[in-house]
């Protein structure tokens, strides 16, 4: 009870008047769906059938890439085993039933602690899932219910004519109604996950459109009238008006669009349109960096906006949006090194919208970046490499385009800044953040990461991130991988530059970011500071980058009264590499071969950190739930002696 509270407390701190008047009604309207015992049949209407939407159509024409129709069969043969792999999570035994289709207890599963959460005996607002103790985290329930595991195989089944493999996909539908009738039980917590189910439901309709017979279609369609109400009734606004209003805006033109003839469809429809223009700008910056400060949650609302305009068909979206879709796709492209990824900067909880055959797919930055090539009829902006995908085929995703020029690419809107080149006769990809913390009052999903660097030399990452590991289970470990100690920057007595105050909140202390000087020149020459410790210390943080030869030289300093104890300069490594200490320096090794050295500031001593529960330091975590062991090198110094120079010296290759 005492964690709720705190949890409504810090909520409350960063509300204006007017959201606080939202929550009022927002919880009225919640206070009376807690009484209402509704039924699909609530939602029926007799007669009808929800329409095939023309953006899934291309997926059955006669010929796709030979990739795409390996992963559509290989998705399907999953879903016949029963044995789905989500968020890099095994179900535990299998999720079918004796008739072939999901039974309906795995929509309640936790997979990984194998409790059940609350089902239809309960409203979804009696459930709190931030704190129902024991059930685990709540996303791998979510992941499930979102019922995109079923989507590739419906694809499949239409393509290979397989009607067994189609009542089965209907049959899990089914299925997914009986478990959750509307507005009760756990998968009705979030519009987020109603919106991502529309997109599913929508390309499982148009694929196994053959198989649907008027019953069926009749209840399909209360699936879609449910859905749309509930998206309608419950939007999130203010400080949760980012991804998650963009979710919900796509569900609402989905629903529009698969029942034109319900009463609401026009009003819909103008409301979702209105929020995925008026979303498009609000949560890009306009050098098309995303506010949330996350590449991942960049590509995946990219996705979404991308879905919700190619519903809603011709005029949209309108220019201003079109032209903030197209920088948003150069931001993405700027983030990929030369082997396609991106650097795991902020949260990512890898969503994905349109799913193949799992959770996983490494290079989905650049596969949303190739969607907006195609959507906007700009093949200018395709990424250089992605991994073959259907959703290539729905948005005619343009071949690949040759990789940016080198260079510096500065986005002053958005805080980073990329330097893509040669360095010691290596491909090299560096970036550098110089930005704010997140997006709005809440910064939910961004990280205390002020002034950190990531590198990545040819094609490979080895200097990156700790990632994210998971969202509401973990308790102090997502704190843990939020804050500045387990990122490449400086921290000053272990106090984080912005402090979390709850899963997705931060503390009115945050830290703001300036851009001092960057160099146009052909070496990379930046300065930039951030007042994180500014009220507490007293002193400003400054890191000035220049590029060398051979690598970089990192010079921390700080301004204002010299405070006590001591920095950390950190540095986390690749899980692939070794570290050893030899002389006042680190050197970095994979397979026995050096890649790069980090040369320690004079006078600070050495440390490096494996798997250390408490700072967190000494782990990555690629995935979601996923942790790997990896070195972070520490350098530590007296805080008076105000300034320290490192390097980064890469190894050329013989």
């Amino acid at each position: 009870m005492l964690k709720r509270l705190n949890w409504y407390a810090r909520r409350l701190a960063v509300m204006e008047r007017g959201e606080i008047r939202h929550r009022v009604r927002e919880q009225l309207a919640r206070r009376a769906a807690r009484r209402e015992r509704g039924d699909w049949s609530d939602f029926a209407m007799p007669d009808s059938r929800s329409t095939s939407l023309r953006l899934f159509t291309p997926l059955f024409e006669p010929t796709l890439p030979a990739l795409v129709e390996q992963q559509l069969k290989t998705a399907a043969e999953t879903l016949r085993s029963g044995r789905p792999r989500l968020l890099n999570r095994d179900w535990p035994g299998s999720i079918l039933d004796g008739s072939g289709r999901v039974d309906p207890a795995f929509w309640t599963l936790d997979p990984v602690s194998g409790a059940t959460w609350p089902g239809a005996e309960r409203s979804a607002f009696d459930i709190d899932f931030r704190f129902e103790a024991g059930h685990g985290d709540v996303k791998y329930v979510a992941e499930a219910n979102r019922l995109h595991f079923l989507v590739a195989p419906a694809i499949h089944a239409r393509r290979a004519q397989d009607a067994e493999l189609a009542q089965a996909i209907l049959g899990s539908i089914n299925s997914w109604m009986e478990a959750n009738p509307p507005g009760r039980g756990v998968n009705w917590y979030s519009g987020i996950e109603a919106g991502y189910r529309l997109v599913s439901l929508s390309c499982i309709v148009a694929a196994l459109d053959p198989w649907i017979d008027a019953a069926t279609g009749e209840r399909l369609a209360a699936f879609v009238a449910a859905h749309g109400a509930w998206l309608a009734r419950f939007p999130s606004l203010h400080s949760s008006a980012n991804n998650h209003l963009v979710a919900e805006a796509m569900g609402l033109v989905l629903a529009a669009r698969l029942l034109p003839n319900h009463p609401d469809a026009v009003r819909w429809l103008a409301a979702g349109q209105a929020h995925l223009e008026d979303r498009t700008l609000a949560l890009f910056h306009e050098d098309g960096v995303g506010h949330e400060q996350s590449p991942a949650y960049s590509a995946f609302t990219l996705e979404m906006l991308l879905i919700g305009f190619a519903t809603i068909g011709a005029g949209a979206p309108g220019p201003k949006a079109r032209e903030r879709l197209a920088k948003a796709a150069s931001a993405l492209n700027a983030f990929l090194d030369d082997g396609g990824h991106a650097p795991l900067i902020g949260d990512d909880d890898q969503s994905r919208v349109l799913m193949a055959f799992g959770s996983d797919e490494p290079r989905y930055i650049a596969s949303i970046a190739g969607a907006i090539a195609g959507f906007l009829g700009r093949p200018d902006l395709a990424p250089p490499m992605r991994d073959p995908h259907w959703r290539d085929t729905v948005f005619a995703t343009p071949p690949c385009s040759p990789p940016p020029a080198d260079g510096t690419t500065t986005f002053p809107q958005g805080g980073y800044t990329v330097r893509r080149g040669e360095i010691a006769g290596r491909r090299v990809h560096f970036v550098f953040d110089h930005g704010p913390l997140g997006f709005g009052a809440l910064a939910a999903h961004g990280h205390a990461d002020a002034l950190s660097v990531w590198l990545s030399l040819d094609g490979r990452p080895v200097l990156l991130d700790a990632g994210t590991h998971l969202y509401h289970s973990e308790g102090e470990n997502r704190r843990r991988f939020r804050v500045s100690a387990v990122h490449n920057t400086l921290t000053i007595g272990g106090i984080s530059q912005s402090e979390p105050s709850g899963a997705f909140n931060w503390m009115p202390r945050r830290a703001k970011a300036i851009l001092d000087s960057v160099a146009n020149a052909a070496r990379l020459d930046i300065s930039a500071s951030h007042d994180g410790y500014a009220k507490r210390l007293g002193v400003v943080h400054h890191r000035r980058i220049v590029e060398t030869g051979n690598g970089f030289d990192i010079t921390d300093r700080l301004t204002g009264a010299p405070p006590s104890g001591e920095v950390e300069i950190a540095f986390l490594l690749a899980p692939d590499l070794e570290a050893s200490v030899e002389e006042h320096r680190v050197v970095a090794r994979r397979d026995g071969r050096t890649e790069f050295t980090l040369t320690a500031p004079a006078g600070a001593t050495i440390e490096i950190v494996r798997a250390d529960a408490a700072s967190g330091r000494g782990f990555h975590s690629p995935g979601f739930g996923v942790l790997r062991e990896a070195a972070t090198v520490v350098f530590r110094a007296p805080a008076t002696q105000m300034q320290w120079q490192s390097s980064i010296l890469i190894d050329p290759l013989t």
